[in-house]
């Protein structure tokens, strides 16, 4: 942190001088035209004009398994940077493909050139073309038709069904790491905060609740792999209660996501009301195991991720409420 003293000259201007090393590194010499951004704490925001240009970066592609770097592109996509320079001694044709594949996965993300050595990714997703409001939603349009597929395929055990309901858990995926960069973009330039409409802090709510409903995709899909090892269909006396369950589960989420984007803290505490009236599941899931014991561990499974998506519909709830309290405007 730099300290100077405010100095009044003459004519009532207020001056106030800029740290020599952070101008020099950032190069802001006599003339440079700086933006001054006021922010809700109240603070002032000096911006140089290379401030949005310092994001390129470089990942070194040796030693790395795919696995590892497909980790390092992500982590680089979500901080934000808009070019991503992938750097080998030489860099073999699998390895090529595997770029290729991990940039098909997250959106935006293009080979902008390639040398021998030298694989360039860029970004050309804009944070304002993609509103988190509307991606929120589809986010949520996805994984409530992913839930309807999933619990079909598990009751008919319906092979294609629940392998095409797994095969879309990746385009959530796609989706959640696109609210994340847009959050790690705000983080590194403030400028956007105007731009998006969106603070900071509001932002992070709002990535909250991309993190629950990928969970709730997830488990979508775990019942689809459950659904693979069952070895007949669930007997219908176990359906219909597995039915209830699911639709009552899927109910809080629904009201839950209402909530959040009405920011109805009155809606939000009436869906937290149901986390203190538990409901007896697993006697009838046992008993049903007990009728179908090869079916056991899926009976067991599907169960269990239905009642883990209502956690997260009551976690949606509360980040609905504090989303609904806002924030001071000084700090």
């Amino acid at each position: 942190m730099y300290q100077r003293r405010v100095q009044l000259t003459g004519g009532g201007t207020l001056l106030v001088t800029l740290p020599k090393e952070w101008a020099t590194q950032m190069g802001v010499g006599q003339g440079t035209a700086v933006s001054l951004v006021p922010t809700p704490s109240g603070g002032l925001l000096l911006l140089p004009p290379a401030a949005r240009e310092r994001n390129r970066c470089r990942i070194l592609l040796d030693g790395k398994t795919p696995v590892q770097l497909l980790r390092d592109i992500i982590a680089h996509y979500i901080a934000g940077f808009e070019v991503i320079e992938v750097v080998g001694k030489r860099i073999r044709p699998e390895e090529r493909r595997t770029i290729r594949e991990i940039a098909q996965s997250l959106v935006g993300l293009e080979i902008l050139g390639e040398t021998q050595a030298e694989v360039t990714l860029t970004c050309v997703a804009d944070v304002r073309d993609f509103p988190v409001d509307a991606t929120i939603r589809r986010i949520f349009g996805i994984t409530e038709a992913m839930w309807d597929d999933a619990l079909h395929a598990f009751l008919q055990k319906d092979e294609e069904l629940a392998q095409d309901v797994i095969e879309r858990d990746g385009d959530v995926d796609r989706l959640v790491l696109l609210v994340a960069r847009q959050f790690g973009l705000l983080l590194r330039d403030l400028l956007l905060e105007k731009e998006v409409g969106r603070s900071r802090q509001e932002f992070w709510h709002y990535q909250s609740v991309a993190d629950q409903l990928e969970r709730v995709a997830d488990h979508a899909a775990k019942v689809c792999r459950a659904a693979l090892a069952l070895t007949s269909p669930p007997l219908p006396a176990f359906g219909e209660r597995l039915g209830e369950l699911a639709q009552a589960s899927r109910a809080v989420i629904a009201q839950a996501i209402q909530a959040f984007e009405e920011r109805d803290p009155v809606r939000a505490n009436a869906v937290l009301e149901g986390k203190e009236r538990p409901e007896e599941v697993w006697p009838w899931v046992q008993a049903a195991a007990r009728d179908q014991p090869e079916n056991a561990l899926p009976l067991s499974i599907a169960a269990d991720s239905l009642l883990r998506i209502r956690e997260h519909g009551y976690n949606i709830a509360e980040t609905a409420l504090d989303i609904s309290v806002g924030a001071p405007l000084y700090i």
